[in-house]
């Protein structure tokens, strides 16, 4: 990454704030059902990785010009690990209620995002390529030097890719959540995303030898 400010940076900290949304919106979620166990849970994951940035807060003024990328790459760890951490705490506790919670959540602001995407995608048909592609723009998956998804398949009809999530795991396992329920949870994101950008398409997950996921944006 570049030593100055540019826009990939600006696209990175709007995925960041993403997760930070997100988190607070597991938040709220879970103190429908869940009351004063969730405000103690949410303060417990607070207390261990600090305070969320505030949404108003400019990239230019909070950045560490001197280690852009080092910096960006510590709010990446800090927003998903204390997100995981926050899940992880609410399914110990809370059984099938905190769970509803965190999928709502998950689901919700992934349409959320695939209606503003739907927006900016150019009227007509599209492919599922594109969908994909657009998704990026939403979908924190680690910093753009971690590499992306290991793509599998790109046609007319289905766009595939290894559901492996090995940019995630890594901070999953920090905050010691299920990694299958966290894949569940992406699942759910994806398939708000992908039905709201473009009704015409619609996400799947297929397990080959029932054990390693594919994820696919295909037509409805």
């Amino acid at each position: 990454m570049s030593a100055f400010l540019g826009h990939i940076h600006f696209w990175l900290y709007k995925k960041i704030r993403l997760v930070i949304e997100r988190e607070d919106l597991i938040y709220k979620e879970a103190q429908k059902s869940l009351g004063d166990l969730a405000d103690e849970l949410h303060f417990v994951a607070v207390d261990l990785y600090g305070k969320p940035i505030p949404a108003d807060r400019n990239l230019e003024m909070i950045i560490d010009h001197s280690n852009i990328h080092g910096w960006l790459q510590n709010q990446i760890e800090i927003a998903t690990v204390r997100e995981a951490n926050f899940i992880k705490d609410l399914l110990d506790c809370g059984g099938e209620d905190a769970e509803e919670a965190i999928l709502t959540a998950f689901v919700t602001q992934g349409a959320a995002c695939g209606k503003v995407a739907a927006d900016e995608l150019n009227k007509g048909d599209h492919t599922p390529q594109e969908i994909y592609q657009i998704m990026q723009n939403y979908y924190l998956n680690g910093m753009p030097c971690d590499g992306g998804d290991t793509i599998l398949a790109d046609t007319a009809d289905e766009y595939v890719w290894e559901g492996s999530h090995a940019n995630q795991k890594g901070n999953w396992a920090k905050a010691g959540v299920d990694q299958t329920f966290m894949m569940a949870a992406y699942q759910a994101w994806f398939q708000g995303f992908v039905s709201a950008a473009d009704p015409k398409f619609k996400f799947t997950v297929e397990l080959i030898d029932g054990e390693f996921p594919q994820y696919k944006i295909v037509r409805a």
